[in-house]
């Protein structure tokens, strides 16, 4: 029997505590139950004694001297085209060590699964693929040309960006997006390469659950958000609805807690003028420090309340969503209306109250105080919550498009469909890959040649 080999070309992975490994290590474990033989080729290191199948190289840009001139040249890079993309360097070692280890599996079949960001993992996919023919599906995230963050970004690197972003659309076998919104955008803009285009979300490991814990206190209502805050996911406009509904009384100040916990850049906070105001009232906890992965959650679930921020993009989805679900507290949401975050908190049960920005401040105050009065307790997510976003489910998707670029027939016990959410008009709520006819990689990398 052939053996299946898929190299994934992570640059964040456990143990490291950055939410960009959880879901290819959710894809290395359940393709393992698969039948695949899965190695992993990260940035993160690993324990001494850690798992075999995870291969760790070390990023140059980190390990060697900034005296080095390619350490400078990367930096010049990163500065002047690529704005502070990781791995530019390392795509090149991660993909030699994968050639290394393909050398000792001569008759496996070799899928390429990277997965963006940062942007060396796709530049290693992309350099293993490109001169073996090897199959390479590209796993992006979050959106490789990103409009949102093009305010920051010069019109060459713009241009750079969107170069990238059409080089892994012709060049990979296909490319995964984590919402239907991403996938929808991938399909406009290379209409031609539709076919390659696939979602799977981002999910939760049904064998890692996160359960609601007792809350802190009964004396005051604690909402929580634990993670970094940057790139659109700004902080100020519920802290300030807050501020005004104490101001008013409509709210106890002795009877609230807000917990800001991680690094959060200078723009998704309120003034230092706010917090210097709000520090000793006592209502507004703010650590700007990187804190273990087991404080953090344990942080969420104890609190009464749990607060999400993704008003900066309304096609992604945070990873933290998950989380949150599974806790079943109430969800206070600052986000854009009908995005992909808001129509999947329509589906799954767990009460939550939305707030969208340009929101007049009255409006926002009724909401944020409705939000409030909300019971704490905690509540199941939906059968539906279950079905589409448990990490099992979502990697029998990920293996039938390995199967689809690899030509193989798909397995019928790998391949159960998912039961796909209800239509909603404009932006249907879809899992899964396309159901278009099979598209053969070989065939089109050769027309490109």
């Amino acid at each position: 029997m052939t053996e299946r080999l898929v190299l994934i070309f992570a640059y964040h992975y456990p143990p490291e505590n950055e939410i960009g490994g959880a879901r290819p290590a959710r894809f290395a474990k359940y393709l393992s139950r698969f039948g695949y033989t899965c190695r992993v080729f990260t940035a993160a290191e690993q324990p001494v004694y850690g798992d075999p199948s995870i291969q760790f190289v070390p990023d140059p840009f980190l390990t060697r001297s900034r005296k080095d001139v390619s350490w400078q040249l990367e930096r010049a890079v990163r500065r002047l085209f690529f704005p502070g993309e990781m791995g530019l360097r390392w795509s090149y070692r991660a993909a030699e060590a994968a050639c290394k280890y393909i050398s000792n599996h001569p008759a496996a079949q070799v899928t390429i699964l990277s997965t963006f960001p940062p942007l060396g993992a796709h530049l290693a996919g992309w350099q293993l693929a490109r001169p073996s023919g090897l199959s390479w599906l590209a796993d992006c995230r979050d959106p490789i040309a990103d409009e949102f963050a093009d305010g920051c970004h010069t019109p060459s690197q713009r241009r750079l960006y969107r170069w990238m972003e059409r080089a892994v659309a012709r060049n990979a076998d296909a490319v995964i997006a984590n919402t239907d919104a991403a996938q929808a955008r991938w399909q406009e803009r290379f209409p031609s390469f539709r076919d390659k285009f696939h979602v799977i979300w981002n999910g939760f490991d049904p064998e890692e659950r996160v359960p609601p814990l007792p809350v802190e206190s009964s004396q005051y209502k604690v909402l929580s958000h634990v993670g970094e805050l940057y790139h659109g996911r700004n902080a100020t406009p519920i802290l300030e609805s807050i501020a005004r509904l104490i101001s008013a009384k409509q709210l106890p100040k002795d009877g609230v807690r807000v917990r800001l916990i991680g690094p959060a850049q200078t723009e998704c906070l309120p003034s230092p003028e706010f917090r210097e105001r709000a520090k000793p009232e006592g209502w507004l906890d703010l650590m700007t420090e990187r804190i273990p992965k087991i404080e953090a959650r344990q942080i969420a679930q104890t609190s009464n309340a749990l607060l999400l921020l993704q008003a900066g993009s309304a096609d992604q989805v945070p990873a933290k969503l998950f989380e949150y679900l599974q806790i079943g507290r109430p969800i206070l949401a600052f986000l854009q209306p009908d995005s992909s975050t808001e129509r999947i908190l329509e589906r799954c049960g767990v009460p939550y109250r939305c707030v969208y920005p340009g929101s007049a401040p009255e409006v926002a105050d009724r909401i944020v105080a409705n939000f409030f009065d909300l019971p704490a307790s905690a509540v199941a997510p939906s059968p539906w919550f279950e079905e589409q976003f448990n990490a099992e489910c979502q990697t029998r998707i990920l293996d039938s498009i390995i199967r689809l670029v690899q030509n193989d027939e798909p397995s019928p016990k790998l391949t159960t469909p998912i039961p796909r959410a209800e239509v909603r008009a404009k932006r249907p709520l879809v899992t899964g890959s396309t159901g278009a006819q099979p598209y053969r990689p070989n065939e089109e990398r050769q027309k490109l040649a």
